[in-house]
C-alpha cells in the first residue's frame, strides 16, 4: 500500500520513452564527438602555433597543417562550408564551437529538462559540430597519430555523458 499518496512508485523517476536523448540518438552523438575532437585538435594546433617564436621557421608539422588547409581551401564545397560556418558563428568560430560542444554536454547530462527543448538543442549543436568538422577536416588529416586520442576522447566523453 502506498503511503505517499501516489501510485506506489515513490522514488522512481518516470520519463516518457520518446523525446529523451539516449543510445538511440546515435547520429547526434557522433557529430558531438567529432565536434569535440575537432575542438581539441584546433586548440592543440592553436597552442602550438602561438608558441612559435617570431621569425623562426615553423616545424614540419605546422607546415603540414598549412598545406592541408591550403589544399582544402581550393575546394568549392569547403569554401561554401567555411563561409556558412563563419556566418553561423557571427565571425567567432572558436567561441561558437566551444558553445556547441558545451551545449551538447549540458543537454546530454541534464535528466530533468524539457525533452523537446533538449532534443532541439542537441540537433542544433550537432548540426553546428558537423559544419565545424566539415570545415576543420584538415585538422584531422594533418594531426597524424594524435587524431586517435582526440577521437577517443571526443566519442568517450559524449558516450559517457549520454544519460539513459
Amino acid at each position: 500500500m502506498a503511503t505517499d499518496g501516489g501510485s506506489g512508485d515513490a522514488g522512481v523517476e518516470q520519463t516518457p520513452a520518446q523525446g529523451r536523448l539516449g543510445s538511440a540518438d546515435g547520429t547526434a552523438k557522433v557529430f558531438h564527438g567529432l565536434g569535440l575532437a575537432v575542438l581539441l585538435l584546433s586548440e592543440y594546433w592553436r597552442s602550438l602555433i602561438d608558441g612559435l617564436r617570431p621569425g623562426a621557421a615553423p616545424p614540419d608539422r605546422v607546415q603540414a597543417l598549412a598545406r592541408a588547409a591550403a589544399s582544402m581551401a581550393d575546394n568549392g564545397l569547403h569554401k561554401t562550408a567555411a563561409d556558412l560556418f563563419e556566418t553561423a558563428s557571427f565571425g567567432q568560430e572558436r567561441a561558437a564551437l566551444w558553445a556547441a560542444v558545451c551545449c551538447a554536454l549540458v543537454v546530454r547530462l541534464n535528466r530533468h529538462g524539457s525533452p523537446e527543448l533538449q532534443k532541439t538543442l542537441s540537433y542544433v549543436s550537432a548540426a553546428y559540430c558537423a559544419l565545424a568538422v566539415a570545415v576543420g577536416t584538415y585538422y584531422l588529416f594533418a594531426s597524424g597519430p594524435i587524431v586517435l586520442p582526440a577521437l577517443g576522447i571526443g566519442f568517450g566523453v559524449m558516450h559517457t555523458a549520454t544519460r539513459k
